[in-house]
């Protein structure tokens, strides 16, 4: 029987907690036996919950690889910027990679990853965790069978809910490049993006070219008389949907944890949230409308493929709920499902039948179970852990250049897009 892989924490923030609690369902797979991170509160949680002892416990990358290899792999769960110049001393000192998404804020970063990689010989998984939701798997193996015959076009969006909006790419860390290093596309979307270059795996895009701006939120969007701050100096706070007293302390909903993690304060009382909320200094009582977005508030994407096939990306900031859509259509039929249903029907051209088709639905609901993921965050590092092992992984695994495809498609997407949507030639990597 094999061992656990031993695996390092390096950021060990909400996003990686989440991939290493698997530790502690499968104490067979793998192990936790060291953490890196800034925050000394979250270092003595980590060591207190995974039994790690105090000389497997740093603040800093650079003080983990000074020290010898210790453990078979590290999960990085760093902020966005932080991923490549984290990853390559990590890959240098002999360590593979279970990397947060997304891999590199730009070109050149992600060629200085995929080069490092390919010199080490080093393993770097994205998490890339959508493609491991049902939804997706199901949708990939239908079109792998040939039922709807040869893609023509591809069509997702995502709508990002009003709610999550404001938290994380309105007041949050998440709305200006200078602080998350990406725009909303990179930081939000890459996720789809990947789905699309997946879905469409073998047909490389040939060319992309992209629209978008704030629409929404900006001062001369803002209620008549509205202040700078909700609970401060706002007279039209109360009838405002985007108060933040009615959305993070009279209604919460899954997103408002956020605040109070970023704010310092896990488990606040009403008094502390009403007190955090009444402080000028903190960014989620800001006005929506006067915060500066530095990122867009929406966003379209035109893909054109290698053999002539279109896909289209939208992604839709301040929706009334959250929602991924997808519609594929290809030469003997179609797929249309929508994620949060957890279901997709296949629609297969039939002229013989009444109406003209046959359709069927997929029900992946009693796998996903209202997971926002999908359990892709489980058994993303499940795949990890079999790769680490040797074992045949997952059709869902992505090597480095597989997960450049997507995050190209972005980078490119943002320069189109800051070009007046000029359309940009799509060059491959090659792979080493």
């Amino acid at each position: 029987m094999m061992r656990p892989i031993e695996v390092i924490v390096v950021g060990m923030g909400a996003r990686a907690m989440i991939y290493a609690k698997e530790s502690l369902t499968h104490p067979d797979m793998f192990c936790v036996v060291g953490v890196v991170d800034v925050n000394m509160d979250r270092v003595r949680a980590a060591k207190k919950l995974f039994q790690i002892p105090d000389h497997h416990c740093f603040h800093s990358v650079e003080e983990l690889v000074s020290v010898p290899k210790f453990a078979d792999a590290v999960i990085n769960g760093t902020m966005d910027p932080l991923h490549v110049e984290t990853t390559v001393p990590l890959l240098e000192h002999g360590y593979d990679v279970l990397l947060e998404k997304p891999f590199a804020v730009n070109q050149s970063e992600a060629d200085t990853l995929l080069q490092c990689a390919n010199e080490t010989g080093r393993i770097v998984m994205v998490c890339h965790v959508l493609r491991y939701a049902p939804f997706y798997r199901e949708i990939q193996k239908v079109l792998r069978s040939g039922v709807i015959g040869k893609v023509i076009n591809i069509q997702m969006n995502e709508q990002v809910s009003y709610f999550h909006e404001s938290v994380s790419y309105v007041r949050g860390k998440y709305a200006s490049p200078e602080i998350c290093g990406s725009g909303m596309l990179l930081s939000k979307c890459s996720h789809d993006l990947d789905i699309i270059a997946w879905l469409m795996s073998g047909n490389l895009p040939a060319s992309v070219s992209s629209v978008g701006s704030v629409i929404q939120f900006h001062p001369g969007m803002a209620p008549e008389g509205a202040g700078t701050h909700c609970m401060v100096d706002c007279p039209v706070e109360s009838d405002c949907i985007y108060s933040a007293k009615r959305l993070y302390i009279e209604n919460p909903q899954r997103w408002a944890n956020n605040i109070w993690h970023d704010s310092g304060i896990e488990d606040p009382t009403k008094e502390e949230k009403e007190k955090l909320l009444s402080d000028v200094g903190n960014p989620f009582s800001r006005c929506v409308y006067r915060c500066n977005l530095k990122i867009v508030d929406h966003q379209s994407v035109l893909i054109q493929f290698a053999d002539g096939a279109t896909g289209t990306f939208s992604m839709n900031g301040g929706a009334s709920a959250s929602g991924r859509n997808i519609h594929i259509t290809g030469t003997k039929g179609e797929i249309i499902g929508t994620f949060e249903e957890e279901c997709f029907t296949v629609h297969e051209i039939a002229p013989d039948s009444p109406g003209g088709r046959i359709s069927r639905t997929v029900d992946v609901s009693e796998a996903q179970k209202g997971n926002a993921h999908g359990n892709g965050d489980q058994a993303i590092v499940q795949d990890f852990i079999a790769v680490l092992r040797g074992e045949q992984p997952s059709p869902c695994c992505t090597t480095l250049n597989d997960s450049m495809v997507g995050h190209k498609i972005v980078f490119l997407a943002e320069a189109s897009r800051e070009s007046g949507g000029k359309l940009l030639k799509y060059e491959a990597c090659r792979e080493k």
